[in-house]
């Protein structure tokens, strides 16, 4: 896998809408084609679902190689089972919430299925259910879902001192997906159109679920990625995020003049490197950026010594902020000294990474 710009390319001509299937079915069929590639890099942007879905959509399962087709398969019926589990809990979750007259609206996947975005949800791979609360009902929302029998999952003693965008996460051996109840969508960042207020002032209803407008959704999906998943920073592009786009863009007629917005502008230029969907404002232009992002694609070894240098440098950075914290801060420095032996142990675990 020695061109990660011939994989991405392949990965996303199966999950477009645009890429004609002659010329598609062709590509597959070769005797030479790298499904193994497709695979790894499938499965870590978490949309093998989607590719065998697309796949069956356009009539092409019959290029997959047998094994790869039965995996695939079993892999989508998990998915599709899992997130008609989701749904219910979904559902139970709204109900308990609007019963308490809780304003809230379901974020990210959930949402997604709620506005049934995909032809068939077993499309999209969600980890947990993200819900956006009002400020001040917050508190009021944990203390229902714990009176349900939701658990808060055991946090590290960070949480006590930093702020979090959402409460700690929760769990319940009744359903399948932890719950997030968020206070806002970002920690640091700020954009005036996301913020808690605004998206639940606007919020819509769809399937009988609070969910945020549809242009809150898809600035959302792509704030998502390039701020809380560091999209902008590493100035890669997610398959995951991607696709969301895409079927969020399919139907969108409200305002895009955000559109060319500089953070959004980013997102767009890489995304369309590979994606003919993706709808911009101006016509994408290459700049050095782009250039350098196919340039890593194209030499996977500089490809991950680069990201290896990113990854440090983001780690050094916060590591300062925390060494300042921890010189200014008693109750911070006596709970870092009381806790060593885990933060040595969690300090190592990111250490071996690199």
């Amino acid at each position: 896998m020695g061109n990660l710009a011939i994989t991405y390319q392949n990965i996303a001509d199966i999950l477009s809408f645009e890429t004609p299937n002659s010329k598609l079915e062709k590509d597959l069929s070769h005797p030479a084609f790298d499904w193994d590639a497709i695979v790894i890099e499938g499965s870590k942007h978490l949309v093998l679902p989607a590719i065998y879905c697309r796949l069956k959509a356009k009539q092409l399962l019959h290029v997959l190689p047998e094994e790869l087709h039965t995996y695939l398969e079993e892999l989508t019926s998990i998915n599709r089972n899992r997130n008609e589990a989701l749904l219910s809990q979904v559902h139970s979750i709204s109900k308990l919430l609007n019963e308490h007259q809780i304003e809230h609206a379901f974020l990210k996947g959930s949402a997604l299925l709620a506005l049934s975005c995909f032809a068939d949800n077993a499309e999209r791979m969600i980890g947990d259910i993200d819900i956006l609360v009002s400020l001040n009902q917050i508190d009021k929302a944990n203390h229902l879902l714990k009176n349900i029998g939701y658990k808060p999952i055991e946090q590290t003693l960070g949480n006590d001192f930093f702020e979090h965008k959402h409460m700690p996460r929760m769990k319940t051996k009744l359903h399948v997906c932890a719950v997030e109840l968020h206070r806002k969508l970002f920690v640091s960042y700020t954009y005036h159109e996301l913020t808690s207020e605004t998206i639940l002032n606007k919020k819509i209803k769809s399937a009988n679920i609070y969910i945020p407008s549809q242009k809150h959704l898809l600035m959302h999906t792509i704030l998502n990625f390039q701020i809380n998943d560091k999209g902008a920073l590493f100035n890669s592009i997610s398959f995951r995020s991607a696709y969301d786009t895409i079927a969020l863009q399919r139907d969108y007629k409200d305002d895009t003049t955000w559109y060319g917005s500089k953070i959004f502008k980013s997102y767009f230029n890489y995304t369309s490197l590979f994606f003919k969907d993706i709808k911009i404002a101006t016509k994408a232009k290459s700049n050095f950026l782009t250039f350098f992002y196919l340039f890593k694609l194209k030499h996977i070894t500089f490809y991950r010594f680069w990201n290896k240098l990113l990854n440090i440098s983001s780690l050094v950075a916060l590591l300062l902020k925390r060494l300042s914290f921890f010189v200014s801060n008693r109750p911070y420095r006596k709970a870092i000294i009381n806790d060593r032996k885990r933060v040595f142990k969690h300090f190592k675990s990111i250490l071996n990474k690199f």
